[in-house]
């Protein structure tokens, strides 16, 4: 056995019905997923050992993800279209493989890398184009936007990096990129609700992860 672990990242998209899953769970069918595979997993040492594995960042229940982001460790080397065989004859179908590679033990965790996230919300049919830029620029023109998170107030305002309100096709779409680093992480449901739109109604999909060595 190679002493020196091989650590993959994987890229996927979570789709359908499995939005509606959440991040524990969603890491509890990443593990029987990768038994499946029958690939020579990397575990935990001691008394109870575990998988090894790191998700990146957790999906809000509801949202859809096209670019997320996984780390598995093997016990030895193997060809990445061998891996990449087995993961998509063992996954769910609405979960995607879409990118392997093998990547430095030394690089941080995906968590600690984490820099932000962008998303595209589609909105109901029934929203006004004009109205709702008039609204998101009055919110955005405002010093602080405090929301509620438990028993703390946070400042969403200092959260948004950029946003864009597109018409395409007959549908309205709104394009975020929001911080999300292990100590702020902005949601985009938040903002949603203070533009009096029911995220339930929208359709949030996260786009893309950005992180420190992109």
């Amino acid at each position: 056995m190679n002493n020196e672990p091989i650590r993959v990242r994987m890229t996927y998209a979570k789709l359908g019905n499995l939005r509606f899953i959440g991040h524990l769970d969603l890491q509890r069918l990443f593990e029987r997923t990768l038994r499946r595979t029958n690939l020579p997993l990397r575990y935990t040492q001691g008394f109870s050992p575990h998988m090894r594995i790191n998700l990146a960042s957790a999906l809000p229940l509801g949202f859809v993800g096209q670019a997320e982001h996984m780390d598995f460790w093997l016990d030895q080397e193997l060809p990445l279209d061998e891996i990449s065989s087995r993961l998509r004859t063992s996954l769910p179908a609405e979960l995607i493989l879409k990118d392997l590679q093998v990547i430095d033990n030394q690089l941080p965790s995906l968590q600690a890398s984490l820099l932000s996230s962008e998303y595209e919300i589609l909105l109901p049919a029934d929203i006004d184009l004009q109205t709702l830029k008039d609204q998101i620029s009055m919110l955005m023109a405002q010093d602080t936007l405090p929301v509620q998170r438990r028993k703390k107030t946070v400042d969403l305002k200092n959260l948004i990096l950029d946003w864009q309100l597109l018409s395409e096709s007959q549908m309205t779409i709104l394009k975020i990129s929001m911080k999300s680093s292990p100590l702020e992480n902005g949601r985009p449901d938040e903002f949603l609700e203070l533009l009096g739109v029911d995220p339930a109604d929208c359709l949030v999909t996260r786009t893309k992860l950005i992180f420190e060595e992109e």
